[in-house]
């Protein structure tokens, strides 16, 4: 009875020794076959990062430029106005 018990356990054991590695095995295998694709992933992470880093660089440019275009175009409505209503009061 505890022999088969025993016999059992060292089955059960081995078992699962051999489980783990053939999984370590074929783990190391993948990570062999996918050695370069992984460098090319990260390449393509860090291109990425700088096309993003220099997007934000150009909105912020661009919108530094509408802001200023916004300015532009106050002032000259402003002075259309102002105009106007100086051509206005000259006829009054």
């Amino acid at each position: 009875m505890i022999f088969e018990g025993v016999k059992l356990m060292v089955v059960g054991m081995t078992t699962v020794m051999l489980f783990l590695v053939l999984m370590i095995l074929f783990i190391n295998v993948v990570a062999f076959l996918t050695r370069n694709a992984a460098s090319r992933e990260v390449e393509a992470i860090k291109n990425e990062r700088e096309l993003q880093a220099q997007n934000r660089k150009k909105a912020k440019e661009a919108k530094e430029t509408v802001v200023g275009d916004a300015d532009e175009d106050i002032a000259v409505i402003a002075a259309a106005v102002a105009a106007y209503e100086t051509e206005c009061f000259a006829r009054a």
